[in-house]
């Protein structure tokens, strides 16, 4: 399965993980249209199944969406690259 990259957060969704990209410091990060609680009862496709307990996977509800988005910016570490994920999800509210 093929995950379009965007520039930016789509409105409403939620960020499950930052992923480094194969340059030094450059993230993206993956992207879901459910509450990442709720995956356990959406059907998943990987990469996001990845992130559900298979022993607690009930997929009776809607398929999940999902994409990447590009972190703009360099950073050296994951947990820079996620508060940046999130400063650019509150943006992308405003």
């Amino acid at each position: 399965m093929w995950l379009e990259l965007l520039d930016r957060p789509p409105r409403g969704w939620f960020a499950l993980d930052v992923i480094k990209q194969t340059r030094k410091w450059d993230w993206v990060a993956l992207m879901v249209d459910v509450e990442p609680s709720q995956l356990r009862s959406c059907v998943c496709d990987f990469p996001a199944r990845l992130y559900v307990n298979p022993a607690h996977y009930l997929p009776e509800g809607r398929p999940v969406h999902q994409c990447l988005v590009s972190i703009p910016g360099k950073y050296r570490t994951q947990e820079a690259a996620w508060i940046a994920v999130q400063e650019l999800m509150a943006a992308a509210l405003h």
